[in-house]
């Protein structure tokens, strides 16, 4: 197996564990929008409770796009992660392999502050900033994650190649 296709099904395993955990937050979201269409809206935060309705679906709606796109992806990035190596390769030297590894840390990274980071972003977006007890703290931290996993899958190689040469100090 080379590492094309090591990270090929990677994409592919982590692409149907977050279908799993779409399946498994349908009827969180779903029970959370019909307790939310059955009561009324504190009075101080109207605008902001009755627009957050259909917000609920945000995170398993991102969530089923990034399945999409590891599961239809999955090629693009395992040539991103790979790239340079041949296709066939049965000997795999450490620095192969540590890149490898780290893409899949910063596609792991990522996929998991994603889904949270887009719905902190549309509650912004739709003024939740100004409700009482929305933290809009917790944006930049799921920023820096989203970051940090995106460097880490896009420079996946240069950072394996660093740690190599640290190791070798």
């Amino acid at each position: 197996m080379s590492p094309r296709d090591l990270a090929f099904v990677g994409c592919r395993l982590l692409a149907l564990f977050f279908l799993v955990e779409v399946i498994a937050s349908l009827p969180y979201s779903l029970g959370s929008l019909a307790s939310v269409f059955a009561s009324e809206a504190p009075q101080d935060t109207a605008s902001f409770y009755y627009a957050s309705r259909w917000l609920m679906l945000a995170s398993p709606i991102v969530s089923l796009a990034m399945v999409l796109v590891l599961w239809f992806g999955a090629g693009w990035l395992a040539g991103e992660v790979a790239d340079g190596t041949p296709a066939g390769t049965p000997d795999w030297s450490p620095r192969i392999l540590l890149s490898v590894g780290v893409a899949l840390l910063g596609l792991t990274i990522a996929a998991f502050a994603l889904p949270t980071l887009a719905l902190y972003l549309v509650y912004l977006a739709d003024g939740a900033a100004e409700a009482r007890g929305f933290d809009t703290f917790n944006v930049v931290p799921l920023a820096v994650r989203c970051i940090v996993g995106v460097g880490l899958i896009l420079g996946a190689r240069r950072v394996a190649e660093t740690i190599a040469r640290l190791r070798a100090l």
